[in-house]
Parts: C-alpha cells; structure tokens; sequence
C-alpha cells in the first residue's frame, strides 16, 4: 500500500513539475494581441530590411536603392483579401511596377497566392505590432541561406 501512494504522489510530482515548465515556456512568447491574423496585415508594409544565416551568424544585406522602395499592400474587399506587390527598379529606381491586386489567403503562419502560375506560400512571423518578416531559403552569395525579409507597417 505504501509502495502505490509513494508512486501516486510520484507522479503528481512529475505531473506538477512539467505544469511549471508549459507555462515557463508560453510566458517566455512574445504576445502580440491582434483580432486576426488577416486583420493584422490590413495596410501597406515596407521591405525595410533583409538579413539571412551564414553558418550560425545572422547577417544583414544591403539593400540597394531600389529595394527600399519595395511595399506590400494588403485591401479587404467584399469578404476576401487581396495583396498587392509594388517594386521600383531602373535608373534611380525610376521604374515602377506593381503586381495588381491579387487574391491571398492568409493563415496563422503563412499567406498563400498565385503569382502568375504559380502557387506561392510564403511563411511569415510576427515581430511586433507593426513588423512582420516572410522567411524562405534562397541562393545568395553562392549559398542556399535562410533568408528573412523584414516589412514595417506604414503609418
């Protein structure tokens, strides 16, 4: 009898023990509150920044002029979301070209949409209230890196 209550409060022991740790590990997330993940992106937001892993080091990549003129605009219209790519390139960036309004579908990581013929499904992350970064791996400087766009909320 005494062998089963010694494991009985083992176990509720252990069982508290990792109770602990879940909420240690969720107060440790950042939290950003926002209504929906889709509400969230409503707006304009500018490529400000890109950075990417070489080995274990997390760089930065010089944007050139051109790039920092990049937008995304996010419109809801009628019930559905809609994204728009906006880019300048050409001498002194004076080119400017926009993807048109495009039809996304955004979910709690990633937005999907066609991008001519093409499924694209982007992955992103919140960083703050008024950041978020698109993460993917792409060939840069000779090497496949994981590679995060940085876009800022315009105001």
């Amino acid at each position: 009898m005494e062998k089963i209550i010694s494991i009985l409060l083992l176990c509720l022991l252990i069982t508290n023990c990792q109770s602990q740790q879940k909420k240690k590990e969720v107060k440790n997330k950042p939290t950003i509150s926002v209504k929906s993940d889709a509400e969230y992106f409503l707006g304009t937001w500018k490529f400000v920044e890109k950075n990417y892993l070489d080995g274990t080091e997390k760089k930065i990549y010089s944007l050139h002029e051109c790039m920092k003129k990049y937008n995304l605009v996010f419109e809801k219209e009628n019930g559905n979301m809609f994204l728009t790519k906006n880019y300048a390139t050409g001498k002194d960036c004076n080119i400017k070209s926009s993807s048109g309004k495009i039809a996304v579908t955004i979910n709690q990581s990633s937005f999907s949409y066609w991008d001519a013929d093409l499924k694209k499904l982007d992955q992103y992350k919140i960083l703050s209230k008024d950041k978020f970064s698109i993460v993917y791996s792409d060939i840069l400087d000779g090497k496949v890196r994981d590679i995060e766009d940085v876009y800022e909320k315009q105001k």
